[in-house]
């Protein structure tokens, strides 16, 4: 077989894949617009919560000192992965994470220990990262539509970390899985305004042809997902 003919069947292959998921993310609408009433779920739309009004400009507390200094990398911590996204490298950045969601790595850490109960409890009392972990433990744990509910609707008030959120639950090895639309999720978190996410694209390893995929496919989550929302963008010193 010729090299340009190998290179359309394996577009064509990731085009049929991505029609086979059409009616699940069909169902994943319907679930995130149960928990939302007044909203129109269109069946054309391919996320959990492509038909999600305009998010509202939410009003962020500042942070204080304590909030955000478990996020700075310490001086002289040879250890600190810097390029992290849980990672700031300057207190304007360590304000933005707390802002948008993003746990510190020794708050993942304690939020990865509690179950499905524990975390919907710190979700409820208010903690933006444990709700995106209970979305997503509730999505691979069997509760796939429930779980991307969650995580959509947490999306829609401004929290970006549940799009990485998202992006595990379709990395996740279940029925879903799918790193394509898990890149893509990722690219949508970098066009809303998160630089580091493109690392955590890059470390899926995809092809070049998927790659593309996932972009087109980032493409028309910010306009049907995002609904075209203007970029927060993370502050880099």
């Amino acid at each position: 077989m010729k090299p340009t003919s190998m290179l359309f069947a394996a577009i064509v292959a990731v085009a049929l894949a991505g029609c086979a998921r059409a009616q699940q993310h069909t169902q994943a609408d319907a679930a995130s617009t149960a928990s939302a009433p007044g909203r129109n779920a269109p069946a054309a739309n391919r996320t959990a919560a492509s038909n999600n009004p305009t998010p509202a400009a939410v009003a962020h507390p500042a942070a204080t000192g304590a909030d955000t200094a478990q996020y700075l990398c310490k001086p002289g911590t040879h250890a600190c992965p810097i390029s992290s996204p849980l990672v700031a490298n300057s207190q304007a950045e360590a304000q933005w994470l707390l802002a948008h969601g993003y746990p510190s790595h020794a708050e993942r850490a304690r939020l990865d220990r509690l179950d499905i109960g524990q975390l919907k409890a710190e979700s409820q009392a208010g903690n933006k990262a444990a709700t995106v972990l209970y979305g997503t433990k509730t999505a691979v744990s069997g509760r796939f539509y429930p779980g991307l509910a969650i995580l959509s609707k947490a999306a829609a008030t401004g929290n970006l970390y549940a799009y990485y959120g998202l992006a595990e639950v379709y990395a996740s090895d279940t029925e879903h899985k799918n790193l394509v639309d898990s890149a893509a999720y990722l690219r949508l978190a970098y066009l809303l305004g998160d630089g580091k996410a493109s690392s955590a694209i890059a470390a899926k390893g995809l092809s070049s042809i998927e790659n593309v995929v996932a972009d087109e496919r980032a493409a028309g989550l910010y306009q049907t997902y995002a609904k075209n929302r203007q970029p927060s963008p993370r502050p880099f010193e």
